[in-house]
């Protein structure tokens, strides 16, 4: 049995963002998911939206401090948080990654090797 260590401090607050940015991004009566998932040699939790997406062009930026999307200009945010999760979970030895396509959603996975 591997044990994996956390701060959940950190890691509350990781969830807490990428629900509300998932929220702030999603049609009012979307369904948010999160799932959690154990593997061989890994641990991972996804945060799913179908929200209004992300460039392939904005996705490259999306972890850099103050960095704000194309598209979401006509929405409140300040464009730490993405950048505040990427250094959280990198504390804790993870790595954020996303998928997304414009107006079909998002998915954010947070990744802990178990090795």
């Amino acid at each position: 049995m591997k044990l994996l260590f956390l701060d959940k401090s950190l890691l509350r607050k990781i969830i807490i963002n990428l629900c509300s940015n998932a929220i702030k991004f999603s049609p009012e009566e979307a369904v948010i998911h999160i799932n959690t998932r154990l593997e061989e040699a890994k641990f991972s939790i996804s945060v799913i939206d179908s929200g209004i997406g992300i460039s392939e062009e904005d996705k490259k930026y999306l972890f850099i401090r103050f960095f704000r999307g194309a598209n979401v200009t006509n929405l409140q945010g300040t464009g730490l948080g993405l950048h505040i999760v990427a250094r959280y979970a990198e504390l804790m030895k993870g790595k954020v990654s996303v998928e997304s396509k414009l107006n079909v959603g998002t998915t954010f996975t947070i990744d802990f090797d178990l090795r």
